[in-house]
């Protein structure tokens, strides 16, 4: 698991249309969200993600509400 994979999949999520309506359609199941997720090769927990998250904040000067 990795803080790397988080950002990947962050910027595939914002990039690719496409991926991003497949992971909302899945998202009401959370274990099948993560299953495609993971089944995509992203490997993170929701503590990456959050870092990761940060992580580009910080690069785009994003200040969060």
């Amino acid at each position: 698991m990795s803080v790397e994979s988080a950002i990947a999949y962050i910027t595939r999520m914002r990039e690719d249309k496409e991926f991003h309506r497949q992971i909302n359609e899945a998202s009401e199941d959370e274990a099948a969200a993560w299953a495609l997720i993971r089944a995509q090769g992203y490997d993170f927990t929701s503590e990456e993600f959050n870092e990761a998250r940060d992580q580009i904040y910080k690069e785009f000067g994003i200040t969060p509400l």
